[in-house]
């Protein structure tokens, strides 16, 4: 008898598990039903409003590329719609999980065809002007907006948008330095593919030629940036992110994107060279930094530098039109011109547009904290929520690095963090003890004077609160009047 009230004990104990597992079954199949209810919803909405910009686009065969590609897309949408329809009731509930995932895929797939049909539109609007072959009867056409979830991997707070633009108002702002789709016949024409500049997570950098008259003078020097295949979201995300983005930005201390491909599975992003290499390369004497270049021998110039960059980044808090949080700021990411040193913020493959009105709730919340080991603000890392603050923070570190000439993350884990080492010493008023040593350094006391107005600016940057940071309107105005210092001298 106790035999058996052990099996028994056992049965039941195995019914109520399958029980518990079933509950928790069902209860994820209710919530992934919701999610792919919400799917749905945000196809509908994507198709409605694409529908009312497909009739102002332009009949011109440069469009057509784009266009198919977004017809196969809407072809699969419709087929997988139709599908849900004619499915039974228990496979509608229970094999919503991947349902679900596949309208998310097509969504997405969605946001990329638009984005690449807009740089295609951008880009035949900026030949067309330059032409002058503006036709009266494009006059009048009324701008068409298309509501967009955020970017995958970004925002999940209120929709972006992405503006498709009509004629009238294109070429009312149109500039001649606009990107242009390329071909992979004309990027492989500018480029062997066998000198590379770089590599990062996302794909390889390579040197080119340009062999085309463009906005750039025939034989310009670019930098081509092929995006890995096999990392497919993570490609279309960088891709979009970096494209879209950076193509509306105007600024002097700003990469220029000259071009871009989206032929087949190829996603190619061409920019103009920047032949000295990155900030990062002349502070550790490595790569394209000798150890006679000005930013490795001259206050004055790397506090140039840094001046450069906190006016690219307070154009992108403030100037931008949509305002937008960079994510990744550090000195790998800051490019050095072959011509005077002056620096251009690169690397925009992580960047969000700001959201409005979330300052004020500690910033937006994003699903993976993204950005370079030693550069990423605290807060960003244990919140999931980043900011214009969390820039700032990261800019602080750059500014670390050029008064240390050290490397932001010492030994590659948490405790050899470049701000735990030295920013106790700056706030201490021990600035000396961990200024660049290179003999071509030695600072007079009115270069010291500026350099602790610069170390100063750094240490409010890196105030682990984001609300207490300085805002980069301030950072310019301390870093100018450093330089005027230092120039005064």
């Amino acid at each position: 008898m106790a035999l058996a009230g052990v099996g028994d004990a056992a049965a039941v104990t195995q019914l109520i598990g399958q029980a518990i597992g079933l509950v928790a079954m069902i209860i994820r199949a209710v919530d992934t039903v919701r999610q792919n209810r919400l799917e749905c919803e945000h196809l509908a909405c994507r198709v409605s409003t694409v529908d009312g910009v497909l009739s102002n686009l332009p009949r011109d065969q440069e469009m057509a590329p784009p266009l198919k590609v977004l017809k196969n897309t809407l072809e699969e949408a419709h087929r997988m719609v139709i599908a849900c329809q004619n499915r039974g009731a228990a496979s509608h509930f229970f094999g919503s999980r991947r349902h679900a995932d596949c309208f998310n895929q097509v969504n997405n797939r969605i946001i990329s065809d638009i984005v690449i049909l807009n740089l295609s539109l951008n880009s035949y609007m900026a030949r067309r002007h330059s032409n002058q072959v503006l036709q009266p009867s494009h006059i009048g056409v009324p701008t068409a907006t298309i509501a967009m979830a955020p970017w995958p991997g970004s925002s999940s707070a209120p929709l972006q948008t992405l503006m498709v633009v009509s004629q009238q108002s294109q070429v009312s702002s149109i500039s001649s330095d606009n990107p242009r789709a390329l071909t992979w016949a004309e990027i492989a024409a500018a480029t062997s593919f066998s000198v590379e500049l770089g590599r990062g997570s996302s794909g390889r950098v390579y040197k080119g030629r340009l062999q085309f008259q463009f906005h750039f003078h025939h034989g310009t020097e670019v930098a081509v940036k092929v995006l890995e295949k096999h990392r497919r979201q993570g490609v279309e995300d960088a891709f979009m992110a970096e494209s879209n983005i950076l193509s509306g930005l105007r600024h002097d201390h700003i990469v220029r994107l000259v071009g871009w491909c989206a032929e087949q599975d190829y996603r190619m992003l061409v920019y103009e060279h920047m032949g000295k290499g990155t900030l990062r390369d002349h502070l550790q004497h490595f790569g394209g930094g000798p150890s006679s270049s000005p930013v490795t021998t001259s206050w004055e110039t790397r506090v140039e530098v840094l001046l450069g960059v906190a006016r690219a980044i307070h154009y992108l808090h403030c100037g931008a039109d949509p305002l937008v949080i960079h994510r990744n700021v550090s000195s790998s990411n800051i490019l050095l011109d072959g011509a005077n040193w002056t620096p251009r913020l690169s690397g925009f493959g992580s960047a969000v547009f700001q959201a409005a009105g979330v300052e004020e709730h500690g910033g937006q919340l994003v699903e993976e904290v993204v950005g370079t080991p030693g550069y990423i603000e605290p807060e960003y890392s244990g919140t999931h929520r980043v900011s214009a603050a969390s820039d700032v923070y990261s800019f602080g570190v750059v500014v670390l690095e050029a008064l240390t000439g050290r490397p932001p993350d010492i030994y590659g884990v948490t405790l050899g963090l470049l701000v735990d080492s030295v920013l106790p010493s700056v706030q201490e008023g021990k600035l000396r003890e961990v200024l660049d040593g290179h003999s071509a350094l030695q600072p007079t006391p009115r270069q010291m004077e500026a350099l602790d107005l610069v170390a100063y600016t750094a240490s409010r940057c890196l105030c682990p609160r984001g609300h207490n940071r300085l805002a980069m309107s301030d950072v310019v105005a301390n870093l100018h009047r450093a330089l005027q210092t230092i120039r005064s001298n």
